[in-house]
């Protein structure tokens, strides 16, 4: 009994130390840099979560993102202090007696039909190729990130925050001002310390192919008449047919 309860102690400390709580919500740490809207696995072991990015997919249109900002508390802090402390980018200095503590950003894909409309287009069929086979393959949906004081203001005074990407598939964010102009920021002069994926959800669509239905967290199941895996749907369509 008394082996049964520390290892139950054990693996709960194994956990906590993969994962942070950012807005009441649980993210897994990195050390090194996660694309927000990438797709990828997870390789898991006793010590750390490693997210292994497999695909990037062409995302034409920008993506709306949901901006909110948070202190640093000791967990928190712990996790960027272990991300920034290989090339020391930003400089933030913390103590938990401060009344007043620095600030870090979530960023979160909130347009889950513009999501779904650009993975489903015909330039991502080759994405989707990949995942029909890959059911355990996730989408990068939140990233938590620090920046310098600057880009923190420059984004909090933002109308609105998009997700856009280069002709080389590179990620950056754009801000829309109050007047109309944009400016945008590089991912790059951040240090990205968490982040949280989505898994993916199949049906036929109205010509009866297959397209991804939804995207859903972990905590989450599929919508009716969408699964899990893409080969239920296939299943499904040769049983009609019959």
């Amino acid at each position: 009994m008394k082996r049964c309860l520390f290892s139950l102690i054990v693996l709960v400390l194994f956990i906590h130390c993969k994962s942070i709580s950012v807005h009441q919500k649980p993210q897994l740490i990195t050390e090194t840099p996660v694309a927000l809207g990438s797709i990828g696995l997870i390789e898991d072991n006793i010590l750390n979560k490693h997210f292994e990015g497999v695909s990037v997919p062409v995302f034409s249109e920008p993506l709306p993102l949901n901006v909110q900002s948070a202190e640093f508390n000791k967990q928190t802090f712990k996790a960027f202090a272990k991300a920034n402390s290989v090339k020391k980018k930003i400089a933030i200095s913390f103590e938990d007696s401060l009344q007043v503590k620095p600030q870090y950003v979530q960023l979160q894909l909130s347009d889950r039909v513009s999501v779904l409309n650009q993975l489903n287009d015909s330039r991502n069929a080759g994405v989707r190729s990949y995942l029909e086979n890959k059911e355990d393959a996730q989408l990068v949906t939140s990233i938590t990130i620090a920046f310098t004081e600057e880009n923190l203001q420059k984004i909090a005074a933002a109308e609105e925050v998009f997700l856009i990407q280069s002709s080389s598939k590179k990620f950056s964010l754009q801000l829309k001002n109050q007047a109309g102009t944009t400016e945008q920021i590089q991912f790059s002069d951040g240090i990205i310390f968490a982040y949280r994926l989505s898994g993916f959800c199949w049906k036929e669509n109205e010509k009866h192919r297959l397209v991804i239905g939804d995207i859903i967290s972990s905590t989450e199941s599929c919508p009716r008449n969408t699964y899990k895996k893409a080969s239920k749907v296939i299943q499904k369509e040769d049983y009609f047919k019959i």
